[in-house]
């Protein structure tokens, strides 16, 4: 599911002026630097408006009374006060750049942090493009408003102050001044009119973005299966297609942006004319002095630029606000695991699991599970079998809380894992995943991932009952192999024995097995299953297995069907009974007994 839909519901930003004060928020958590920023900056107005005032007494004093010498002071003077701006200048370039990588420092740190607090639930709904998108395009928005965007604000802001004081009271020439502003309606009117045509196409293309994006991952992603399938055209063609829809919008954007510089340099050229006109007037009938019309000419842009530049402005504050929207929304977005202000510290655990009618759906209206009850004693082992789609995952996802129940409870030792900690609950509890999925790091810090201090001689230990020592030692680095991005440079069988080791190092008291031994033929799984007798001996044990070496193993045995328990008790028990467990046995059965035969001749 995408975060928001395509449409409408992209187009307005909700509570622009709310996310503007968040991002200030951040901005002001510096101040110290924002202070001297302004101080800069009024020394740079100030300075910028001298070199025409000194340019004025040129033309008004030194150049009618021959004046070489004032001429040459003025001139250094000029260049003087023009090389002391570029200093202040650069100092507040620089320390805006450094809070706004600062600001962007602790955005992505937050944003992180967030995304990692996040259930379950969120990761199903949310495209992982989508969140690509937002932690960098969207995040670069906000740096490019408040490096660039704000600091023109506030320069323009100050220099268009200290610039009408100047014309009006040092110049005296105010109705310069109002014939400046002569077209500054027009210029506004056009940039509002700029500003809300170019709103829509900015938030659909950032969704197009993020869309593009989307498709780019699942393609990487699963390249193997694109490839196995024969659907690279097809891939092509959604990328193609997103692709294009990005393409049109930036072209959307790129001629409305357009069209707005000329037009605000026609409108801005038409004051200047009135202003030459009237003012040569006024020089010509001796009412105006030539130097104040020179020094006024050059004031001119200055006073004008703050309108000039309200639709780029206008532009990088609402990208700033529309990317501050979609990544404050990832960081406000409720989990729906959250840990209660007085959970508390689980402690010496034991490892008994309790399911008291506990009913769940990963969607409203479609319940995986139906008012499902059991216990299972310390040390037990529970086989956990039925067909796609019966509720064996969603028993093991709600074990280690990645979801909550809709109604019922699990409990861990009587205690409800609402009223614990997540850390204290997980840390308990080793997984074995179906799909396993291994850092592009090297194997030792691979295994080595839930407990990042374990000794080379704990995790030896561990990757040898895992049966995984000898394949590890005989690569080229050894435990220092780097095994490439999701363990690319591994076989199946290999990467579930590296997790394994990586589940047994954190020593936990419930171990969950979800098809371990799936991709690993008969010979090595025997070995793996011989060296987690061990391991399971005193351990609450959750396997979800097809493998009939296993299903013997266990001391109670589940078979759900449509999200209940259709039968439970030991394996004895359920064969005596001839009903669905005794029907998937013999069906088992028979396909074992057939790859058994095709391993015995294979090594043969």
């Amino acid at each position: 599911m995408h975060m928001k839909p395509r449409g409408e519901e992209y187009i307005k930003v909700k509570g622009g002026g709310r996310i503007f004060r968040r991002l200030m928020g951040y901005w002001l958590k510096h101040w110290k630097f924002a202070v001297v920023v302004i101080g800069c900056l009024i020394a740079v107005s100030v300075l910028d408006v001298l070199p025409a005032l000194y340019v004025r007494r040129i033309v008004d004093t030194a150049i009618r009374a021959n004046d070489a010498q004032l001429v040459l002071r003025l001139a250094i003077l000029i260049v003087g006060v023009t090389a002391a701006s570029g200093v202040f200048s650069f100092v507040q370039r620089y320390l805006v750049e450094i809070v706004a990588q600062r600001v962007i420092y602790h955005i992505r740190k937050d944003m992180y942090e967030s995304l990692q607090s996040k259930s379950f639930a969120f990761f199903d709904r949310t495209e992982t493009g989508q969140l690509m998108s937002r932690t960098t395009m969207d995040v670069d928005l906000i740096r490019r408003f408040l490096s660039f965007g704000f600091r023109m604000i506030a320069q323009g802001a100050i220099s268009f102050a200290v610039v009408l004081f100047v014309c009006v009271f040092v110049l005296k020439a105010p109705v310069l001044t109002l014939l400046a502003f002569s077209t500054g309606p027009l210029i506004v009117w056009a940039m509002m009119r700029y500003s809300n045509r170019l709103r829509k196409p900015l938030y659909r293309s950032r969704d197009a973005f993020g869309e593009m994006s989307s498709v780019l991952q699942e393609s990487l992603s699963g390249s193997d299966v694109v490839t196995a399938f024969g659907q690279e055209d097809q891939q092509m063609l959604r990328f193609g297609n997103e692709n294009e829809r990005f393409f049109d919008l930036s072209i959307l954007l790129a001629r409305i942006r357009a069209m707005y510089n000329p037009m605000t340099s026609l409108l801005s050229s038409m004051s200047t004319v009135a202003i030459i006109i009237y003012g040569g007037y006024q020089v010509v009938n001796g009412n105006m002095e030539i130097g104040v019309l020179i020094a006024f000419t050059m004031y001119v842009s200055r006073l004008t630029r703050p309108l000039h530049m309200l639709g780029n402005m206008t532009r990088i504050y609402r990208d700033a606000v529309a990317g501050g929207q979609r990544v404050f929304e990832i960081m406000d977005s409720k989990s729906e695991v959250t840990e209660k202000p007085d959970a508390r510290e689980l402690e010496e655990v034991e490892g008994r699991v309790t399911f008291e009618n506990v009913s769940f759906g990963y969607s409203k209206g479609q319940l995986s599970l139906k008012d499902v009850s059991f216990d299972v004693a310390p040390g037990e082992t529970v086989i956990l079998l039925g067909a796609t789609g019966s509720g064996k995952s969603t028993i093991i996802n709600l074990i280690p809380r990645f979801y909550d129940p809709d109604s019922g409870s699990v409990k861990m030792d009587g205690h409800d894992l609402r009223d614990l900690t997540i850390k204290s609950v997980r840390e308990n509890i080793g997984i074995v995943p179906q799909e396993t999925f291994l850092f592009s790091t090297s194997i030792k810090e691979n295994i080595a991932y839930g407990r990042p201090d374990a000794s080379m001689e704990e995790i030896v230990r561990c990757a040898e009952i895992a049966e995984a020592d000898s394949f590890i030692r005989s690569l080229p680095n050894g435990y220092d192999t780097k095994v490439g991005e999701r363990g690319a440079t591994l076989s199946g069988g290999e990467k579930q024995r590296v997790a394994i080791a990586r589940a047994l190092l954190i020593d936990p008291r419930i171990l969950i097995l979800d098809d371990s031994t799936s991709s690993v033929d008969t010979e090595t799984e025997y070995e793996i299953q011989k060296a987690l007798e061990n391991l399971m001996r005193d351990r609450t044990t959750f396997v979800i297995t097809q493998r009939l070496s296993m299903m013997r193993k266990g001391s109670q045995i589940m078979v759900l069907e449509d999200g209940r328990i259709a039968e439970r008790g030991t394996h004895e028990e359920l064969i005596r009974k001839e009903g669905v467990y005794h029907r998937i046995y013999e069906a088992q059965s028979s396909g074992d007994l057939v790859e058994e035969a095709v391993d015995a001749e294979g090594t043969g």
